[in-house]
C-alpha cells in the first residue's frame, strides 16, 4: 500500500467516530456471526485444469496467499481482492510492468499501481486462475459471496500472509488518517491486529468482501488498530468485477 511501505507504520486518527463505544458493546454477538459465516467450508477445489490430459496444472489466485514481485526481489505481499482479470493488492508491492509470481507457480504483471488509491492491479497470465476463495490460514477457505458493506459494530475478519486470519469489530467509518505519505480519507477503523506483510490483504464479513488492509498500529501479540480501504469505491473507480462463488 502506498501509505505503509514494507512495514505497517503507526497511523494517527484525525477523527474518532461516536459509534466506537456502541460497536464494542455489540461486539461479541457480531463476532460470533462473522465466525459462523467465515467458517463455511469452501467447496473442494476442482481438479487441476488439464489433470485428465496430463497438461500443466493451473495455479489458483486465492485472497490471503502470499506473492512475490520478481522484479523487486525479497518483496513479499498479500493477495487482496480477487477480480476477474487477476487481483488487487497494496500499491507499495510493485510498479506498472513488474512481474509477479504466486506461491504455486502462477504468474502475472502489474497493470497499474496507484499511490493515490493505495492499490495496484495484477493481471494474471493464463496459468493463474482467479477464484472466489479466501485463505483462512487454518486449513480451510472462506468463499466471497459479494461485496455488501457491513455496518459499524459488525464482526470482521482479515487475512494476511504474515499473521494469517484475525477477527474483530468494525469500529468506525469515514475516518481520516495521516501517514508519512500523506492524508487518507474515508477509511474504516477496526480493532483487528495486523503486522508487516499483511498490508493489502482482504477484510471479510458475513460472506462479503469489505476492503483491503491499509495499516495501523500494534501487533497480533498485544492487539492493535487496523484501518482498511473500502472495496466498493475501488471496484467502481477502476471498473473491476470481483470473483464470487
Amino acid at each position: 500500500m502506498s501509505y505503509i511501505p514494507r512495514t505497517l507504520r503507526r497511523t494517527r486518527p484525525v477523527e474518532r467516530s461516536p459509534h466506537a463505544r456502541r460497536a464494542a458493546a455489540v461486539g461479541a454477538a457480531a463476532l460470533a456471526a462473522v465466525f459462523a459465516a467465515a467458517l463455511l467450508a469452501a467447496p473442494a477445489p476442482a481438479a487441476a485444469d488439464g489433470a485428465a490430459t496430463g497438461q500443466v496444472q493451473q495455479a489458483q489466485i486465492v485472497a490471503g496467499d502470499p506473492f512475490i514481485n520478481t522484479s523487486a526481489p525479497h518483496s513479499r505481499c498479500t493477495i487482496g481482492a480477487v477480480v476477474t482479470v487477476g487481483f488487487l493488492a497494496a500499491s507499495t508491492c510493485g510498479s506498472a510492468g513488474d512481474r509477479i509470481s504466486g506461491r504455486d507457480g502462477g504468474t502475472g504483471t502489474v497493470a497499474w499501481s496507484s499511490k493515490e488509491s493505495g492499490v495496484l492491479l495484477v493481471e494474471a497470465d493464463d496459468n493463474w486462475r482467479p477464484t472466489p476463495y479466501i485463505n483462512t490460514h487454518g486449513g480451510g477457505r472462506a468463499v466471497v459471496r459479494g461485496t455488501t458493506e457491513a455496518p459499524v459494530g459488525a464482526g470482521v475478519c482479515r487475512t494476511g500472509s504474515t499473521t494469517g486470519w484475525h477477527c474483530g469489530i468494525i469500529q468506525a467509518k469515514n475516518q481520516t488518517i495521516r501517514t508519512p505519505d500523506g492524508t487518507v480519507y474515508n477509511v474504516t477503523r477496526t480493532n483487528v491486529c495486523a503486522e508487516p506483510g499483511d498490508q493489502g490483504g482482504a477484510f471479510y464479513s458475513g460472506g462479503h468482501l469489505q476492503g483491503l488492509t491499509l495499516g495501523g498500529s500494534g501487533n497480533c501479540a498485544s492487539g492493535g488498530t487496523t484501518f482498511f480501504l473500502p472495496i466498493g469505491p475501488i471496484l467502481a473507480r477502476y471498473a473491476l468485477t470481483p470473483v464470487t462463488g
